[in-house]
């Protein structure tokens, strides 16, 4: 199955503000048309007594037909005599009745809780994300559902629940099988599964990912920036542990990322410290790479952050010799404009956020450098900072001025790639 998530080479970096609803990306896991909706899965309204609404698959691709197409919609049907609770195993999804119990949807052979995609209620507890599918709740071009998948850390790649949390409870941690991979929230799902394991573990920084999809890549990397300026293929990127950077900090000159945040990379058996930077064959791999914090990928086309846990920790590791800037202030991206290698823009010697600094390239924040919400109180929103809100979103203040300046892969503002997939398999 398919996570839906904001698709990097295509809202992802939306470098500039193109992380919005209309550049999310769906993980795949079902796939097809959808019939008229008859009812409301969040609610669970419009269905009789002894009924629930849910996904009802119509066709299923078959071993003698493994190419058709999978259909399906969302509809009434009666709740399993002795259903299935959350957390339970279920069978792979068939044509028929779900086994799970009301409010839950079989998804990658267990029973979970269906959730608000937009935020709303029913929601997932703080051990949990709402993630999206594709065709998963379809109606019409909406996904108007998603379901509880248990949360993660990208960076240590650990559950936060369950016994076996060690590389997203792989039974190898040294061969992992599955990685923990999201946006702004973060869920486990299967390790590239179009390409051998050993493949896969070698997707690391500036890799080729294994197809369009978000979890293509090793764990700890994603698809998120295209390769360079002017292409319209994507790479594979390191995450990384963002530290604020600027000409006036005693840690200016650490660009890599935090050396004391855990970090665990593919083939190691556990989280280290230092382990999260973007130093080259760790998360990085090459000597120009810099952790910038991945915040300014995710403001959607209005110019709204949403603002969640790891706003102001994570980051992507960017080899920035591979990406321009707009260095000839002409409000595009061109052939003349150097590219962020340039010793002028470097984190470190830029000046910390200044309201009085307007110009597209002439403090830190133009470049990814800072939190959201600084130490000094400054913040890159107009509004208020409201972390305790899961997924409430702020507007960003001359995200205009910003979004120029982070290599933008949203077809409106440079190279359109394909959208990225979550397969699940």
């Amino acid at each position: 199955m398919n996570k839906l998530a904001m698709g990097a080479l295509i809202a992802g970096l939306a470098a500039c503000g193109g992380g919005g609803n209309s550049t999310k990306v769906n993980l795949v896991d079902s796939g097809g048309d959808t019939g008229p909706t008859t009812c409301n899965p969040l609610t669970q309204m419009g269905c009789n007594a002894g009924e629930k609404c849910n996904w009802i698959y119509d066709q299923l691709p078959t071993t003698e037909m493994p190419n058709l197409p999978t259909v399906g919609h969302i509809g009434c049907e009666a709740i399993n005599a002795a259903p299935k609770h959350v957390g339970e195993a279920c069978d792979v999804a068939k044509v028929g009745a779900d086994p799970c119990d009301k409010g839950l949807e079989c998804v990658a052979s267990e029973c979970k809780q269906i959730c608000d995609n937009q935020g709303g209620m029913p929601a997932c507890d703080m051990d949990h994300a709402c993630v999206q599918y594709q065709n998963l709740y379809v109606d019409g071009a909406n996904t108007v559902a998603g379901v509880c998948d248990p949360a993660c850390d990208p960076l240590t790649q650990d559950l936060k629940v369950g016994t076996t949390k060690t590389a997203c409870g792989s039974p190898d941690p040294t061969k992992p099988i599955k990685g923990c991979y999201g946006y702004a929230e973060y869920s486990c799902s299967r390790v590239a599964p179009t390409v051998p394991n050993a493949t896969a573990l070698g997707l690391t920084d500036r890799q080729t990912p294994a197809g369009d999809y978000l979890n293509s890549c090793a764990p700890g990397f994603m698809p998120l920036l295209i390769s360079e300026t002017g292409m319209t293929t994507g790479v594979c990127d390191g995450l990384c542990a963002a530290l604020p950077t600027d000409n006036t900090l005693a840690n200016k000159n650490n660009t890599k990322g935090s050396t004391t945040a855990l970090g665990k990379n593919p083939t190691e058996a556990a989280p280290t410290a230092g382990h999260a930077t973007c130093v080259a064959g760790i998360r990085g791999s090459e000597a120009t790479s810099v952790c910038k914090f991945l915040w300014p990928y995710l403001i959607d086309d209005a110019g709204m952050l949403a603002i969640t846990a790891t706003t102001d920790t994570m980051g992507v590791c960017m080899g920035v010799s591979h990406y321009k800037y707009d260095s000839n202030d002409n409000g595009m991206i061109d052939a003349a404009d150097l590219t962020q290698a340039d010793p002028n823009v470097q984190c470190n010697v830029l000046p910390p956020r200044d309201a009085t600094k307007t110009g597209k390239h002439d403090d830190a924040d133009d470049f990814g450098c800072q939190k959201c919400k600084n130490d000094d109180g400054t913040l890159c929103t107009s509004g208020p900072f409201q972390s305790a809100a899961k997924g409430t979103k702020v507007p960003v203040r001359g995200y205009e001025a910003l979004q120029i300046n982070v290599q933008n892969i949203a077809a409106d503002k440079g190279t359109p790639v394909p959208m990225n997939r979550h397969m699940f398999n």
